[in-house]
């Protein structure tokens, strides 16, 4: 008794179970977790350290030599990078791709720890190490909060309180504000007044802090009570401060507000800002918590925003710049109407090739195994996003292939007059084991991808899964469903004899016209053979000129412009030409909004966007367009008009991808020498500028900055009682201020800087002769304690990889070409720049991640083909069949060359996964071929007779399920990500079925040495 007999006997339980599984898969995909890409933990951390006053050389050696060698010494480092700024170092610390996110806590752990011990010897004026560990975390919904003709102060007072609300909302992990002012408060001293008065300014910071002190006055024993003693150490009230009483070198004292003006204000320069549409903004990113559905926190989030309007003045509004639950909601939408087309394709194709009763009930088997297959996601904590969306419409012509074999079967059996009873459990008695093993062998070609350690397997891994579901289930319901309503629907005289007692099913004139061409090409096999081979090697041929793309652009209606000044600009500069942009783009009308970031990436609200840490010169646009055309198309208008427009910037048009790295095209030059590794570096420079396919070349080391350097003098220090520390504190004074205290107001504690006036007139001299104290009453002009002033340049970054410093040269291709077109033309001339001893060169960018991506797969890619041929020798017991098989993959590749030549497509990472999982289709029709082929040769026929009766038996299920497959994908060619894939797999499939039905039997014959003389008389 086999499994279908089985099943069968117990016909209530098995529609109790469909109707379970109806049931279920409706409310599993209701349930189910909702995202719009896959989620990918960043295994990446940021190590922050802040030694004000030190140059980018000494922050290098001073600290961040000394914490890189700490973290060094840390198990699992894939790599560590850094980059050391004047008075800041920060290191990336990158953790190895295999280990899996429930371990990151520990190693951060670690990370912590090995930060805490070097803090001992980091030197004098260093700021405590801060360890980031959710850097990469990823906020899908981020707002600006914008009020045009409201203060700062209450526009972020008003997001805080937003920010407080939100965060009780289920389902919020996390809420981060962007663009908050850090507010101050500024004493600006009057040097008259102070040098008249002979007060001392270090007196003034003095007195201050010991007013501003908080000290433990005790407490008071009275009976059997302690009563505290309350202490009111802290200034409340800015006028605390200016009734501050200071003494001079009299007896009189004074008010710090006579010879000083004291002021609330906020930090200069700011270090970051927000804006929208031109208008001042607070960012609010919002982060979910980890396996939630997107959609319904954003209901949750909407709802409660919606609610808290009515306590927001008129004039505050709340923006969405990037609002991942509508885009998963559209995008959801959009792949299930091409699910549904995927669907109702393929019934259409099996209604009109096996008649409507048999194509219901095929196209419901695949409606099961769908339902089924969002029950078992849901189980595994799946979510439902781009890839997995993917892999159900990849998966959709494989999962009615067993149900055609096993449908197929009966039909044939009961035209043959076979009795109805044993025609439901024949077929599925006879093609159950090899529809299993063809269908691991299909789930088996996708699992290098599940593999993968690295971030675009990671991005990928559920298309295994869910196909690897999916085609199970579809095994499991074809030996039992598919019987089971063959049984109740397939009914009528037509599947009974006929009147001589003898039923032909392959009578008809397309079966007749096939099994002639089968016989054609196996009485000219070697004339068959030859010309495969031509084909193929022309596919070759052809491949040179089919387009290179490791990961293409996703179809988002936002793109965004990043924006670099020269190194050494002010903020404000950028600001001002970003607010000129913005002007320009907001005229425009395939423009919406524009949302304005100055320093910084406001938010890594989706993974898919391009990342910038915080630079001064830095500032981005995040436009929103009409559609993604129209991102393509002004996209490429706004290029032009940056570049004509804005030419001492680095102004660049970037679009969401899933995988990308900084630039496209990197070389990295590495070695100790700073001026050797430029020097390197313009060698490069110069041959990327002469390439017509490179565009935007620049260095990640940017421009040398000049440095004003006042020289300090020993000897004269000895004489007038000054040191270096007041010389440099008298500067900060000058300039940006000198925090001598803090001023506690509600839960905030505001810096208290201490500030001189300056000549603006005269502003290079009143520097000069800015007045410096020492430990005496009396102060003297910068000028008298220095020995000269001088401008050197320096490197404003200095930046090492793995503790050695190392420069990346980059560009980016030019309109109309690709990374690889740009690769191929520079990399010979690059490599041939004479390194000295000492020196390395690497390439990065789009280069490395492609490699790496594909050595990831092709480093499981054996053991999967082993797998695959394992199974293959379990079904044949011999090892001429399998080489059959094997030797039919490398056809494949004709299909896709000229697929992709076509269609203009890309071959990238995607269509590399199309063309894998096409080898195991090729795979699974070339095992049932074969095993009909043993079949009939078991049950006593010729082997000739049973090469072409098998191929004729099999050419309507093979053709159906490829049928099926390519038509059900015609849905993803139009998707920017899926689209490569597509067509890999459909014009690979085209030209499988025909090596399937043409090629097997003549490499059958050749294999087995059938002689093919006689077999036009069959």
């Amino acid at each position: 008794m086999n499994f279908t007999e089985s099943v069968l006997k117990q016909k209530k339980v098995l529609l109790f179970v469909l109707i379970a599984i109806t049931i279920g898969g409706v409310f599993s995909f209701f349930k189910m977790g909702k995202l719009e890409d896959a989620e990918i933990s960043v295994k990446t951390a940021l190590v922050i350290t802040q030694y004000p006053g030190a140059s980018p050389h000494e922050v290098e050696l001073q600290v961040t030599d000394l914490l890189e060698n700490a973290i060094q010494s840390m198990d699992n480092i894939d790599n560590i990078e850094s980059r050391s700024l004047a008075g800041y170092s920060e290191i990336t610390v990158n953790i190895k791709k295999s280990i899996r996110t429930k371990e990151l806590p520990q190693i951060w752990d670690v990370l912590r720890r090995k930060v805490r011990d070097v803090n001992g010897r980091l030197p004098q004026g260093t700021h405590t190490p801060m360890v980031l560990d959710d850097f990469g975390d990823v906020y899908g919904i981020f707002l600006a909060m914008s009020g045009d003709g409201f203060s700062y102060e209450e526009l972020r007072n008003y997001s805080r309180y937003i920010k407080r609300e939100l965060l009780l909302v289920p389902g919020v992990k996390r809420i981060n504000l962007f663009g908050e002012q850090q507010a101050c408060v500024n004493i600006e001293l009057s040097q008259e007044k102070m040098a008249y008065l002979g007060i001392h300014p270090y007196q003034v910071a003095k007195i201050l802090n010991n007013q501003n002190k908080m000290v433990n006055p005790g407490a008071l024993k009275l009976g059997n009570n302690r009563i505290r003693i309350a202490s009111e150490g802290n200034f409340h009230e800015l006028e605390d401060l200016k009734n501050l009483l200071i003494s001079g070198t009299g007896e009189n004292s004074v008010f710090l507000k006579d010879v000083a003006n004291i002021s609330k204000d906020y930090i200069k320069p700011y270090s970051q800002k927000l804006k929208y549409d031109n208008i001042p903004a607070i960012g609010l990113s919002i982060a979910m918590e980890k396996g939630g559905n997107v959609i319904e926190l954003g209901e949750k989030v909407q709802k409660r925003i919606d609610e808290l309007k009515s306590n927001i003045p008129v004039g505050i509004n709340v923006n969405k710049v990037f609002y991942q639950p509508e885009r998963v909601e559209s995008a959801i939408r959009q792949f299930m109407i091409n699910l549904i087309e995927s669907v109702l394709i393929v019934v259409f194709v099996l209604l009109l090739t096996m008649g409507f009763r048999t194509g219901l009930l095929i196209g419901s088997g695949l409606i099961f195994t769908i339902l089924g297959t969002f029950i078992v996601m849901l189980g595994m904590d799946i979510t439902l996003q781009r890839v997995s969306l993917a892999a159900i419409i990849v998966a959709m012509g494989m999962l009615v292939d067993n149900s055609i074999v096993i449908a197929d079967g009966i039909l044939v059996d009961l035209k043959k007059g076979v009795p109805r009873k044993l025609a439901m459990t024949k077929s599925s008695k006879q093609t159950a084991l090899p529809l299993l093993g063809a269908t691991l062998v299909a789930i088996l070609a996708f699992l290098p991808i599940y593999l993968s350690p690295d971030s675009t397997g990671e991005f990928c891994q559920s298309l295994f899964q869910v196909i690897a579901i999916s085609l199970f289930l579809s095994w499991i319901l074809a030996l039992t469903q598919t019987p089971y309503f063959c049984d109740l629907f397939l009914k009528g005289k037509k599947y009974e004899k006929g009147e001589d007692g003898k039923s032909d099913p392959y009578s008809g004139k397309i079966y007749q016209v096939f099994k002639h061409f089968v016989k054609y090409s196996l009485r000219h096999k070697t004339v068959i053979i030859m010309l495969t081979l031509a084909v193929f090697i022309s596919s070759i041929f052809g491949f040179k000129y089919v387009k290179q793309l490791f990961f293409p652009n996703l179809a988002y209606n936002q793109f965004i412009v990043e924006y670099f000044l020269p190194e050494g600009s002010d903020i404000s500069s950028v600001e001002k030409d970003l607010s000129d942009i913005e002007s320009y783009l907001m005229k425009q009308d395939e423009v919406l909004n524009v949302t304005t970031s100055l320093g910084a990436t406001p938010a890594r609200y989706t993974l898919v966007r391009p990342f910038n840490l915080q630079n001064q010169n830095y500032g981005e646009l995040i436009v929103d367009t009409k559609d993604y055309e129209a991102t393509l198309n002004f996209g490429k208008k706004l290029q032009v008009y940056l570049n004509e427009n804005y030419p001492s910037a680095t102004a660049r048009v970037r679009y969401y991808a899933a995988i990308q790295s900084e630039y496209q095209v990197e070389a990295k030059f590495s070695g100790p020498d700073p001026k050797v590794l430029r020097d390197l570096s313009n060698q490069a420079k110069l041959i990327m500028k002469d390439e017509p396919l490179a565009a935007k070349v620049t260095d990640n080391w940017k421009n040398q900055v000049p440095v004003w350097n006042p020289h300090f003098s020993q000897a004269r220090s000895r004489m007038t009682h000054i040191s270096r520390s007041d010389v440099s504190n008298a500067l900060a004074c000058s300039t940006d201020g000198l925090l001598i205290g803090a001023f506690h107001q509600g839960d905030e504690m505001l810096p208290i800087l201490l500030k001189t006036k300056l000549k603006k007139d005269t502003y290079m001299e009143s520097i000069e002769n800015t007045p410096v104290w020492g430990s005496v009453a009396k102060s003297l002009p910068l000028r008298q304690v220095v020995s000269n002033f001088s401008i050197d340049f320096e490197n404003p970054i200095i930046r090492r990889y793995d503790r050695r410093r190392a420069i990346k040269v980059q560009c980016d291709p030019a309109p109309g070409y690709n990374a690889t077109d740009v690769f191929k033309k520079i990399h010979p001339k690059i490599e041939a720049i004479p390194l000295p001893e000492g020196y390395a060169l690497n390439w990065l960018g789009e280069y490395k991640q492609s490699k790496d991506a594909n050595e990831s797969i092709g480093k499981f890619l054996p053991l999967a083909f082993l797998l695959m041929i394992v199974i293959i020798m379990m079904l044949f017991n011999n090892f001429r069949q399998p080489i059959i098989i094997v030797s039919i993959l490398p056809l494949a590749f004709i299909g896709v060359s000229y697929g992709l030549l076509i269609t203009g497509k890309a071959f990238g990472f995607m269509a590399i996964i199309g063309t894998l999982g096409l080898m195991g289709m090729m795979i699974k029709n070339a095992v049932v071929l074969l095993d009909q082929i043993n079949l009939e040769v078991r049950e006593g026929k010729d082997v000739l007779h049973s090469i072409v009766d098998s191929a004729i038996s099999r050419m309507r299920p093979v053709m159906m399920a490829s049928a099926t497959t390519i038509l059900g994908m015609i849905p993803l060619i139009s998707d920017e990500l899926f689209g490569g894939m597509a067509v890999a797999i459909m014009f690979g499939l085209m030209i499988g079925t025909i090596i399937t039905l043409i090629i097997v039997p003549v490499l059958y014959a050749i294999f087995y040495r059938v002689s093919t003389k006689n077999v036009m008389d069959i």
